[in-house]
Order: C-alpha cells, then sequence, then structure tokens
C-alpha cells in the first residue's frame, strides 16, 4: 500500500506525457488549385493531407468562394496560391483573413515568369507586377523545383518537429522531377516536334520546359469569346497548318472550336492544366506532367501517320 501513491504518480505522468505528445497537431495545410495541391502533398506526405480549395470543374480565373471555401480558409494555417493574377477571388479574402500563413507562388524567390503574351519568350525572375507575366507557372517543372523548397522552408518554419519528414520528402520530389524530365524529353524527342494548338494561352511554360511548338491558341482568356480577328487568324493558321492536332480543355467546351474546324483535317485532344483527373499523392505532380506530355506526343504521332497514310494514298493514285 506505501507504494500506491508512487504507481499513481507514475500513472499521471504518463497520461500527461501522451497528452502533451498528441496535443502539437500537425499544420492544417491548403492549396488553392489542384496541381499546386499535388506539389505540396508531396512535400507533406506522412505528416499531413494537403486540402484544395477549388472543388473540380472550377476555373480559378472565375471561381466565386462559397461558404464553405471561407470555412475551408479559415480553418487552415498555412495556404498556397499562383498569386492575384490566377486566383482573383482570393486577395479580398486573405486580406481579412486571421491567423493564416498565405505564400503566393509567383512571389517565391527563384521563379521564372514569362511574358503574358508568349511570343517573345522573355524570362522573368520575379520583380515586376504580376499582371504584366502568364500566371500558369506550375506547368514548368523547373518552377515546380522551387515551389517545393519554398513550401518545405515554409511548412518547418510553423512546424519544426516534422523538419526531417519535410526534408526527406522534398528530396524525393526533386529526383522525381529529374526522372520525369528524362522521359518527356525523350519522348518529345520520338514524337517530333510538329506545331499544335492549344485552347487558350496556359502551355508556354511546358512549351519551354520540353521544347514543344504551340503553333497558336483559340483564346487569350477562356473566360472571354474570343474575338472575330482572332478568330480569323486562327482559321488561316489552322488551314495552313493541315494536318495536326488541337487540345480541347474539360472545363471549357465553347462551339467555336467545333466551327473552326469543320472540314479541316485534324485530330482533337484533351490538355488539362488542372490536373483534374489525378488524384493527390506523393507521385501525383509527375503523373500530372507526364499525362500531358504523353497526350500532346500521342496527338502529335497520330496526326503524323495520317500525313503518311495521305501521302501513300497520293502516291498510289499517281501510280495508277
Amino acid at each position: 500500500m506505501q507504494f500506491f501513491p508512487i504507481k499513481q504518480l507514475l500513472i499521471t505522468v504518463l497520461l500527461m506525457t501522451s497528452s502533451f505528445c498528441t496535443s502539437a497537431e500537425s499544420p492544417k495545410v491548403l492549396a488553392s488549385i489542384k496541381p499546386l495541391q499535388l506539389i505540396a502533398q508531396a512535400v507533406t506526405e506522412g505528416v499531413t493531407h494537403t486540402e484544395v480549395l477549388l472543388p473540380p470543374g472550377s476555373s480559378p480565373h472565375s471561381h466565386s468562394l462559397k461558404p464553405s471555401d471561407a470555412r475551408k480558409l479559415r480553418s487552415a494555417d498555412v495556404i498556397f496560391w499562383v498569386g492575384p493574377a490566377m486566383e482573383t477571388f482570393l486577395p479580398k479574402m486573405l486580406a481579412s483573413a486571421k491567423g493564416i500563413k498565405a505564400v503566393s507562388a509567383m512571389d517565391m524567390h527563384g521563379i521564372r515568369l514569362r511574358n503574358s503574351e508568349g511570343r517573345e519568350r522573355h524570362v522573368h525572375d520575379n520583380t515586376e507586377h504580376h499582371g504584366d507575366y502568364d500566371p500558369h507557372i506550375w506547368l514548368s517543372t523547373n518552377n515546380a523545383r522551387v515551389i517545393a523548397r519554398e513550401m518545405a522552408r515554409v511548412l518547418i518554419s510553423v512546424d519544426k518537429v516534422n523538419q526531417s519528414h519535410y526534408l526527406r520528402n522534398l528530396d524525393l520530389f526533386l529526383n522525381s522531377m529529374d526522372q520525369t524530365d528524362l522521359r518527356n524529353g525523350q519522348k518529345v524527342e520520338q514524337a517530333g516536334k510538329q506545331p499544335f494548338f492549344v485552347f487558350h494561352n496556359a502551355y508556354g511554360y511546358l512549351q519551354e520546359q520540353y521544347g514543344l511548338e504551340v503553333a497558336g491558341y483559340f483564346t487569350l482568356n477562356p473566360e472571354q469569346q474570343p474575338g472575330a480577328r482572332h478568330l480569323v487568324s486562327l482559321k488561316g493558321q489552322l488551314d495552313k497548318a493541315g494536318t495536326t492536332c488541337i487540345f480541347r480543355e474539360p472545363q471549357f467546351l465553347p462551339a467555336y472550336i467545333e466551327r473552326l474546324t469543320e472540314g479541316l483535317s485534324v485530330k482533337v485532344g484533351v490538355l488539362d492544366p488542372l490536373a483534374e483527373n489525378i488524384q493527390s499523392g506523393p507521385q501525383s505532380y509527375a503523373r500530372f506532367i507526364n499525362q500531358l506530355v504523353d497526350n500532346i506526343t500521342s496527338c502529335i504521332q497520330g496526326a503524323a501517320k495520317m500525313i503518311s497514310s495521305a501521302d501513300q494514298t497520293d502516291a498510289h493514285q499517281v501510280a495508277k
């Protein structure tokens, strides 16, 4: 009986220790769009699940925050977003949010920004106004490396307990980017660099990363109907291109694409810059980029076969 107080004290200490260990919760991490979620999840894997703000089918160009979005935002410790040039709906909400660390990818040191017109291929560091530059920065694996490094740095600053996890995950992600670039460089080289057309002016970073050739785009802003002058010019480009590939996006189904391509020898593919069909996981960003390159190279190879088949048919008719 004389040892009972000591035993009770030990049990109390153990309970207090257990309570202390479980009370240190992992940070609640939120990403504005799916591609950023994929990068963040690679860094947070095994520590916490990164949530995404935009629901499937929504465009960051035009999304309006709902009460459920506001609740997600308020409950987060950290949010990673592209910047006001992309998520136009976020700045006002972030300004009134308290206790959340908001990190803009376009402001990250080392991010490379392209001229928004995409014609000069002039690359800038992040020193000027966002509106002057193409905000689709996540379509560059070089930028993804910068984003992942900064995500790890920010997460370590708020969660030092899991520093080793974040750093290990970062190393794995960077290695996966090297493998992704090697794979996709070989795929593009094998397919040949045939020009193709995209739905909107979003793929300049991907184009520069792998030496692809985007011949033109249907619209600069997917939320707006392109002007008549642009459509006439694009129709001329499509006529001149002959057998080619055009890519639509699952978020938009404009009727003018069918009108412009009617009667033309084109192959139609799909590119999803928002990774809607990619499940979040540590390898998901690599799968997302691989899928984009696979869709492009597959269509290019299909168009090349159409050209070869037409040439053989013409040759056969001449021989007759």
